[in-house]
């Protein structure tokens, strides 16, 4: 039983995926940590680097985005100095976040995502899904494809489309065909360079997960939200029935998923049989070493450490999905007898692997007995967005940053909505209330009048992030600690 939990109410957005009450995976959007992928801009290409093959283009940003000759509609294989030039105008979409030292990187190749296909109004080819073999099924639809396409259209088909009737795919082609139409229209009135369509990222991940999960239950604390996806010609209520969460407990919190989350934090994560997991983040790599620990079990010792190295496989493809940790992974296995349980390892990871909604790969066993994984990067992972390096250890361990401290008391101040009192007062530090409060107090105004509350603050200083609720009363009282 799959359920989408969604936190849509406070300034930090909270997606979570829970299967049978375990949090699978979890989708934190901050405003600082906004991801722009998927965002659609006017841009200027500003330099043309031909020995790169690549040009640079300002999409409004701090940093120009990286656009290759490959990305852009056309190019025929030409040399970037005759596809495109300094000064043109030119529609891109961000396909990987800016990092401190690079700009983001960029498509003209724009892609609109649907439930069953995904369109390329200058792809230029159709792509079917690998996943669906039977090649009769194949071929009806790339003649479907080709009889509907217009011009230098493309089309990827995704798997979910092979047992969808034709005039339902030619209904969200022909839905995608007018969004891009309209992206169009406004480019032509935008002065370059403009944010043209800025992806709803909280609405999109929660779509995302719908289509791959297929069926389940959606909970949200934001009517808000409810009605949004309800409106969206993609929503499917008899697949995923949602209801509003009205209660004044936070919605992880009444949902057992608080406690999970604060666990992808740490450093060790234990398994069922009493074995466990420690997973280190490193510049280059995240490394996971696997422990029996207290698990001594009851056959062989070769039998022990296959049943331990199980556990942990299935534990370390959860953890990877649930922080979203990407780049280089290297897992330490407990070393294993023979040959034949190595390979049973590896069949295990490579299944678990296609649960994980990101591209991930898994390595046969080094000669050192390591297993390599490379899982795809699109955002920073749930340790980067929660946490910063911590200034009393000078960067050797982390701690919550003030915003995340800001957006948690914010939370815990939501479940006072009906309380009966007259004021609420905080312990903060100066860094956690301005995150809390916002430029010119906007933050604390607006949950005054919401909470029908007045906010007392009590400053304090330390070399950490602190916010806390010490108590509620009255204002005269309050006042006066």
């Amino acid at each position: 039983m799959h359920t989408l939990i969604v936190s849509a109410k406070a300034r930090e957005k909270r997606l979570a995926v829970v299967e049978n009450g375990r949090l699978e995976q979890l989708h934190i959007f901050q405003p600082s940590h906004l991801s722009r992928v998927g965002f659609t801009y006017y841009g200027v290409i500003t330099k043309v680097e031909k020995g790169m093959n690549a040009c640079f283009v300002n999409i409004g940003l701090e940093q120009n985005g990286y656009l290759h000759r490959d990305q852009i509609p056309g190019h025929g294989g030409r040399p970037i100095g005759e596809v495109v030039h300094q000064g043109q105008k030119i529609i891109v979409q961000v396909i990987k976040d800016e990092t401190d030292t690079k700009g983001p990187r960029l498509s003209a190749i724009i892609e609109w995502p649907g439930e069953w296909l995904v369109y390329l109004p200058e792809g230029g080819y159709t792509a079917l899904s690998k996943k669906v073999a039977q090649q009769e099924k194949r071929q009806r639809l790339a003649d479907w494809a080709s009889q509907h396409k217009r011009g230098e259209e493309g089309l990827i088909v995704r798997t979910a489309a092979f047992e969808v009737p034709e005039e339902r795919l030619l209904s969200e082609w022909n839905e995608l065909r007018k969004q891009h139409k309209q992206l169009l229209k406004k480019a032509s009135a935008a002065k370059a360079p403009a944010l043209l369509m800025e992806k709803p990222l909280l609405k999109e991940e929660a779509f995302a997960r719908m289509q791959a999960l297929k069926t389940g239950e959606l909970i949200c604390d934001s009517s808000e939200f409810l009605s949004e996806l309800r409106a969206d010609w993609r929503y499917q209520e008899e697949q995923w029935p949602a209801s509003f969460h009205s209660a004044a407990e936070d919605i992880f919190s009444a949902n057992g998923l608080e406690g999970q989350a604060e666990k992808a934090l740490k450093r060790i994560v234990w398994l069922p049989s009493g074995g466990f997991l420690v997973i280190e983040k490193t510049e280059a790599m995240t490394v996971m070493d696997v422990n029996t620990g207290k698990f001594t079990g009851k056959s062989s010792q070769a039998q022990t450490v296959l049943l331990t190295n199980k556990e942990a496989a299935r534990e370390a493809a959860r953890q990877l999905r649930l922080r979203d940790i990407s780049g280089i992974i290297i897992i330490d296995f407990i070393d294993m007898f023979s040959d034949k349980d190595r390979r049973e390892i590896e069949r295990l990871m490579k299944s678990e692997a296609k649960k994980d909604p990101k591209s991930m790969t898994v390595r046969e066993f080094t000669s050192l007995g390591l297993m390599q994984i490379t899982r795809k990067k699109t955002k920073s992972s749930l340790l980067e967005t929660l946490t910063v390096p911590c200034a009393v250890c000078r960067g050797n361990g982390r701690v919550k940053s003030a915003e995340t401290m800001a957006f948690e008391l914010e939370r815990k101040l939501l479940e006072y909505a009906r309380d009966e009192h007259e004021a609420i007062l905080l312990e903060v530090t100066a860094d956690v209330k301005a995150v809390f409060a916002g430029e010119q107090n906007e933050y604390h105004q607006q949950l005054e009048r919401l909470l029908h509350k007045r906010i007392l603050y009590r400053l304090i200083n330390g070399p950490v992030p602190v916010g806390n609720i010490i108590r509620a009363g009255t204002a005269d009282e309050l006042s006066n600690q």
